[in-house]
């Protein structure tokens, strides 16, 4: 075996035994690298010109060729002083890149863009709360023939308002006039409106804190890239188009809930048409359920209303436009135009 070490500067080869083989240095001399380097066989060595040397190799002028002697061991094998080019490395200046990082700014809640947010984002509670929450119930006062005590029968009822899943059932729970309440129900299922309202309302709340937390945490990158404005736009655009399609759904499924658990009932029960004396008792009241349409319109004016600051974040507004012409040299309009 024969080891050989490569010394560019000194121009001389130690090979095998310990044989110094002067070489010239070469023209352009380049300071050593001391790193550690594989070889491959070097058949430009031996003088075949099949196999180019190396990359990053500097191969000896013509005529030289430097070998290892004959020895002991037997190493007859060419060798060549190895002078390596130093890597360089090339460090160019990169364009800063804008990091995207959570940053508490309050001033976007100051401006209408993020106060009506803050407004739509309450009025959804009061939406879906004042729908989903509602538990009440209806009792018809029952009197008999063979008894001159009247009873009451009471049938409950609530969100989702399927009124046809609502049997009556009276207290204590025994058969009164002979008649098995339970086999009776209200009328109607609203259960679709009801579902759509609330449900759209509980999307509305959640994306309101989605909004409220790119506003005040993310204020530059929501300015910066047109996307988000313009998905925050049309986003709004379609909420504001829902509110009104839910609301009067729904508005108009609570009017036939007030029909459907007020005196019309009687009219519907059978026994009531076979001998039972029925009189209509009470219901609970539906103030709350007024309340959340009430709300329903009010966000949808609220998001109608936001729908102007949100456009005036997109690239469709105008005076973006003109702000771009006044940085590239043109003069922008007055103030409020």
């Amino acid at each position: 075996m024969c080891i050989c070490f490569g010394r560019g500067l000194a121009g001389s080869a130690r090979c095998g035994l310990g044989r110094l083989l002067p070489f010239p240095p070469p023209a352009h001399p380049s300071p050593p690298v001391a790193l550690p380097f594989r070889l491959r066989p070097n058949a430009w060595a031996s003088g075949s010109t099949a196999t180019a040397p190396p990359r990053g190799l500097r191969g000896p002028p013509p005529g030289a060729r430097p070998a290892c002697p004959s020895t002991p061991l037997g190493c007859t094998v060419s060798s060549v002083p190895l002078l390596l080019r130093p890597a360089v490395l090339i460090v160019s200046p990169s364009f800063p890149q804008r990091m995207s990082s959570f940053q508490l700014n309050l001033n976007p809640l100051k401006e209408p863009l993020g106060f009506i947010k803050v407004l739509e984002w309450i009025a959804s509670i009061f939406a879906f709360a004042t729908c989903g929450g509602f538990k009440g119930k209806t009792e018809i006062v029952v009197g008999c023939k063979e008894s001159p005590e009247n009873k009451t029968i009471t049938a409950s009822f609530g969100y989702p308002f399927r009124l046809n899943q609502a049997s009556f059932k009276a207290l204590p729970d025994v058969n009164v006039c002979g008649v098995d309440w339970k086999t009776h129900v209200l009328i109607g299922d609203y259960s679709s409106s009801a579902q759509f309202y609330v449900t759209f309302a509980v999307f509305i709340f959640l994306y309101c804190i989605a909004a409220l937390l790119l506003y005040v945490g993310y204020t530059n990158l929501y300015r910066d890239n047109r996307k988000l404005t313009m998905i925050d736009f049309v986003v709004t655009l379609v909420a504001t188009f829902l509110w009104l399609v839910s609301t009067s759904a729904w508005a108009k499924a609570l009017t036939d809930i007030k029909v459907a658990t007020g005196h019309n009932i009687i009219q519907e029960l059978m026994p009531c048409k076979q001998g039972v004396t029925c009189s209509f008792g009470s219901v609970t009241s539906m103030g709350s359920l007024n309340v959340s349409v009430i709300f329903g319109f009010l966000n949808m004016i609220l998001w109608g209303g936001n729908a102007w600051f949100v456009y005036k974040e997109t690239s469709l507004h105008s005076p973006s436009n003109t702000s771009a012409s006044h940085t590239q040299g043109g003069i922008s309009p007055p103030t409020g135009m």
